[in-house]
């Protein structure tokens, strides 16, 4: 993990450098992702909370629509249940690497505030996935999600503030039947 929010820390830094050019843009978010559905197979299992984060650094170029990269990490602490089986609130960990790429339009609403709208996706494999009891691992649960990602970010001077939907294309277990998760994401950061 140290590995990783170092590798990321120094892309941010490297693209810095960049940004005194009007057409290149970095920067860097935080967010929390809030699930819209819970139910993640036919067979009952239930996501009953979760808490979850993620750090990610962007790189767009452009003028009017830009066309953005972007590297980051995640973590998902999920409490998951079963009626049927007869689990409850068994906390299962995951950790993902974010590659994003997409498409940013550049609205201009004023001297120091921009709308960003934006659509592409997100690759998301899994890096790691806790031990537990309920047989969720990198066999039972699909380890290579992409994510539709559609939202828009409002910069105000370096200060971004978002949101975005996402929608997974595969379900969350990899030989049941069951849901594609699906989240809305909020995050802030820094723009340069």
């Amino acid at each position: 993990m140290k590995k990783i929010i170092l590798a990321i820390m120094l892309l941010w830094i490297g693209c810095a450098s960049l940004s005194a050019q009007k057409w290149y843009q970095v920067g860097f978010k935080i967010g929390t992702s809030f699930p819209l559905n819970r139910n993640y197979s036919v067979a009952g299992d239930r996501l009953s909370s979760i808490l979850d984060g993620e750090f990610n650094v962007f790189f767009r170029a452009g003028k009017v629509i830009y066309g953005e990269v972007g590297l980051g990490y995640a973590f998902y602490k999920g409490d998951y249940s079963n009626a049927n089986i007869g689990f409850s609130n068994v906390r299962v960990e995951t950790r993902h690497l974010l590659l994003p790429v997409k498409a940013v339009a550049n609205i201009k609403l004023g001297k120091s505030v921009t709308f960003l709208p934006a659509v592409g996706i997100i690759y998301q494999p899994i890096l790691k996935v806790t031990d537990n009891n309920i047989n969720y691992n990198k066999k039972t649960i699909n380890t290579n999600q992409t994510l539709l990602a559609v939202g828009f970010d409002f910069k105000f001077g370096p200060i971004v503030l978002g949101t975005n939907y996402r929608y997974s294309f595969k379900p969350f277990f990899r030989e049941l039947d069951g849901a594609h998760f699906q989240y809305i994401n909020i995050c802030a950061g820094f723009q340069f």
